[in-house]
């Protein structure tokens, strides 16, 4: 910082000096109501996505006014910017608007937006990644640590926004006593030295959740949303602790039910739309949940009940339905992709003849490469399978025909999480079930 200050004082002293001879001196100074720069195409791009309307105000050129001065910053890279706010609204803005209204947005959301480049280091070694002032602006830093490619970066930044929002809320109308009374003995302004099972064993979703009940609750919001369903229940099945998962899950009804009887909003639908909004831009892998020896280990496919479905599967499945029927008048009632051994997975048929289930079993081999495409090969069929194998072609050929990739699916109304396949070449044409075991 001594340097910096120098560096100013020289070019005062060089200004002062020109201004003897050519300046005049009723010109504004720069930083003080006389800054003017071309508008390029990010500002054109923040306006139209966030002032225009929102009326957000999203700040990215260095201005030392808008900063603590006492902590070393550096300025946001642009080509961190765009990425950066595009996550932001597709995980934010877009979610909450869906789920509410624009109006929303325009009404409760911090009016500026500060973007730092660099962390703010505080002086008992944790750092800042965010901070609100009084609902009306939002600092984000570490912007130039920003990638889509790194979905955990992706999830810092939104937990940071959802975090400072959650604080806007209950400050218009707090959320209801009886939540600071689940873990009152566990609030303390000694967080940071806390251990990850001190804090977990003790009833808090986060470390910084004990720092108090406003905090608390706020994380409960923020870890919600941005960890999703899928990863929020993961998150609470590795915690052994009966009892502290119990304080978690009465803090998350009393969450839930503040949103919705306070806001109109339904966390569990904002939770799939911000996690719909995420993976837009910083896919998660369904394979982290579902498959040998993970939480999930089928996938349900029901197309007659579930729609949305891509027409080429749709017309491959109803093909197969046809050619069954056509041989007694069996009936397929749905399938199921399973996963009971590494590297293979059963296609299992169920269908009905003359009032009786069956169950046909396609056993294959799963091929996966690098980037975590499958491609799947026939290994072996039960004696079920064999005697319906030829009447489901459509569906055993798209099944095998081409190589694909794993993908999230939501409904229309975002009550409801799948998984399913897409073609690897062809991201239109894919099937979705609901996960179990």
């Amino acid at each position: 910082m001594k340097k910096i200050n120098i560096i100013l004082f020289a070019t005062t002293l060089m200004l002062l000096a020109s201004c003897k001879k050519t300046e005049k001196l009723d010109r504004e100074i720069v930083g003080l109501g006389g800054d003017t720069w071309t508008q390029t195409a990010l500002d054109v791009w923040l306006y139209n996505n966030f002032t225009k309307p929102y009326n957000l105000s999203v700040k990215y050129r260095w201005d030392g006014t808008e900063y603590d001065n006492s902590k070393t910053l550096v300025p946001p890279n642009l080509e961190k910017v765009q990425p950066l706010m595009e996550l932001v609204k597709s995980a934010w803005i877009d979610a909450y608007t869906g789920e509410v209204s624009q109006n929303f947005i325009k009404i409760y959301a911090p009016k500026n937006y500060i973007l730092v480049g660099s962390v703010a280091y505080n002086s008992n070694g944790s750092y800042t990644l965010g901070e609100a002032e009084g609902g009306t602006r939002v600092t984000l830093y570490n912007v130039n640590n920003f990638t889509t490619e790194d979905r955990a970066v992706s999830k810092r930044i939104l937990k940071t926004i959802h975090h400072e929002f959650g604080h806007i809320l209950h400050q218009n109308i707090m959320y209801p006593v009886e939540f600071s009374t689940i873990t009152p003995s566990g609030y303390t302004a000694d967080w940071s030295s806390t251990s990850g099972s001190d804090y977990a064993n003790k009833g808090f979703i986060t470390q910084y959740a004990q720092a108090s009940p406003n905090e608390d609750f706020v994380e409960m919001i923020a870890i919600m949303l941005t960890e999703g369903k899928l990863a929020y229940e993961a998150l609470l099945a590795s915690n052994t602790n009966a009892t502290s998962v119990a304080a978690i899950r009465a803090k998350e009804a009393i969450v839930a039910a503040y949103m919705s009887s306070v806001w109109g909003i339904n966390i569990y639908t904002l939770q799939n739309r911000v996690q719909a909004g995420l993976n837009a831009k910083s896919p998660d892998k369904p394979t982290t949940y579902l498959g040998v020896g993970k939480t999930y280990t089928q996938v349900a496919v029901t197309p007659d009940a579930t729609p949305g479905m891509s027409a080429d599967f749709m017309a491959a499945y109803d093909a197969a339905k046809i050619a069954l029927n056509g041989y007694g008048g069996r009936a397929i009632n749905n399938f199921s992709l399973v996963y009971t051994t590494a590297g293979q997975a059963i296609l299992r048929v169920n269908y009905s003849f003359s009032g009786t289930n069956y169950t046909a079993n396609f056993t294959y081999n799963v091929a996966t490469n690098t980037a975590g495409n499958i491609t799947l090969t026939l290994a072996s069929t039960d004696a079920f399978a064999a005697a319906i194998a030829s009447y489901v072609t459509p569906l055993t050929n798209y099944l095998t025909q081409s190589q694909f990739t794993y993908k999230f699916f939501y409904s229309a109304d975002y009550k409801s999480i799948y998984v399913g396949l897409a073609k690897t070449n062809n991201s239109g044409s894919y099937f979705y079930g609901t996960m179990g075991n």
